[in-house]
């Protein structure tokens, strides 16, 4: 007797050609700035927020870590409900609940709605961002390697763009010390966006239930239950992979100016800061240009953990007056980790799984990352007289970099 498969099942195409190839390659650039423009704007105004709403020092922190902390722990969720309503539906859900957010944090001046609503647009970047790779998968299914790194572009530009400009434009809108109304600002690029995605994305592919014979439905069970935990530990794998690259951009931006401050350096910090920021752009522009035919391959990994090892050891033992260059080399190697890491899931998962194995993978991935600084911070307290404990995490980081790039062959990822 046959019985009735629920996995969804394309019966129309669901690669997007043409005009409408191009006008979802913007939208997935779109996406990514908006889904990081609105956390990253927080940063360069926080020291206001501080001063005015009277924070002590953790809930100054939980500001910026309650975005990491929601991203790793509703990855897997979101994953699953992408999987379930699809990648669109998904996108569109969390982009209102991210416009939202971003729009009531600018109403309530008070410690407590700032941290409800920046867990409520949270929520709906790890929804959107967990569903961009399944889509990825489904519009560009052969050219997945440079559609995610579209979507990493997207998120460094909105990274970029957001710690540049926020302070210049609160200071020619709402004055210098208006930074409610900077709040209010990014929320209007996700609405724009929102209408834009309602408007012109294309529709996910159609589902509907599948005929399987039930001695072929055992089989293909069978040797999904045999593969199962071979499966987990690539999940782990790339998880940690990507959480490495991670780890050493929110590493070096949150203990950078801690550590300057400690050494009497302070005056460092600014070009530190920036350049680490600045300089993913130009390297996630780059691996664009090649990502379709080195996505899924372990030397760029491999290359940006020697990157990275080299350039926490010259921040650590070199001459201090580097810093900018060293700050450079981590955020380029953290960058390609990341852009070419992003591709990883849709690479690696049937496409009945992507969702799954993306949630999983960014779930582990952005566990490690807030970790990282978490354990440096502990070092640090345990021997106060050494500051540079603080990056040992950023150096075990940069090294797994290379460790897992070397093995990612026998994950039996490939290129589309």
């Amino acid at each position: 007797m046959a019985r009735i498969e629920q996995r969804e099942h394309t019966i129309l195409p669901a690669r997007v050609v043409g005009w409408r190839a191009a006008m979802a390659a913007i939208l997935i650039v779109l996406a990514g700035f908006n889904l990081r423009s609105v956390i990253l704007g927080v940063p360069p105004v926080l020291p206001l927020i501080t001063r005015d709403l009277a924070l002590d020092h953790t809930t100054t922190g939980l500001v910026t870590a309650v975005p990491v902390l929601i991203f790793g722990a509703l990855a897997i969720p979101s994953g699953w409900v992408a999987g379930r309503i699809g990648g669109r539906r998904s996108v569109t859900i969390g982009l209102v609940l991210l416009a939202v957010g971003a729009a009531l944090r600018a109403v309530w001046a008070a410690a407590a709605p700032l941290l409800l609503f920046t867990a409520l647009l949270s929520l709906g970047i790890a929804l959107a961002q967990t569903a961009m790779p399944v889509l990825v998968r489904q519009w560009f299914p052969t050219r997945v390697g440079f559609a995610a790194a579209l979507f990493t572009d997207g998120l460094i530009i909105g990274e970029a763009v957001a710690a540049g400009v926020t302070v210049p434009l609160m200071g020619a809108l709402f004055g210098p010390d208006g930074w409610a109304g900077t709040f209010l600002l990014w929320s209007v690029p996700v609405a724009g966006m929102l209408a834009l995605w309602l408007l012109l994305a294309p529709p996910g592919p159609p589902t509907a239930p599948r005929q399987v014979p039930a001695e072929d439905g055992g089989a293909a069970a069978a040797k999904d239950a045999g593969d199962e935990p071979a499966r987990r530990m690539h999940v782990v794998h790339m998880g940690i992979l990507l959480g490495s690259g991670s780890l050493v951009y929110f590493g070096m931006n949150g203990w950078i100016a801690n550590y300057n401050q400690a050494l009497g350096l302070s005056a460092l910090t600014p070009a530190a800061l920036a350049t680490l920021n600045a300089a993913q752009l130009p390297v996630s522009l780059g691996v664009t240009a090649v990502a379709q035919r080195i996505a899924g391959r372990g030397a760029p990994f491999m290359v940006a953990g020697i990157v990275c090892s080299a350039a926490i050891a010259g921040w650590v033992f070199g001459p201090h007056a580097l810093e900018p260059l060293w700050a450079a080399l981590l955020g380029g190697g953290s960058s390609i980790v990341f852009s070419l890491g992003i591709a990883l899931p849709p690479l690696l998962a049937r496409r009945h799984e992507v969702a799954r194995l993306t949630g999983t993978t960014l779930g582990i991935s952005y566990s490690f990352a807030f970790l990282g600084p978490l354990l440096g911070g502990a070092l640090w307290d345990l021997l106060p007289r050494l500051p540079a404990v603080a990056f040992v995490p950023v150096a075990a980081a940069s090294v797994l970099q290379f460790v897992l790039g070397a093995q990612l062959a026998r994950l039996g990822v490939r290129a589309r």
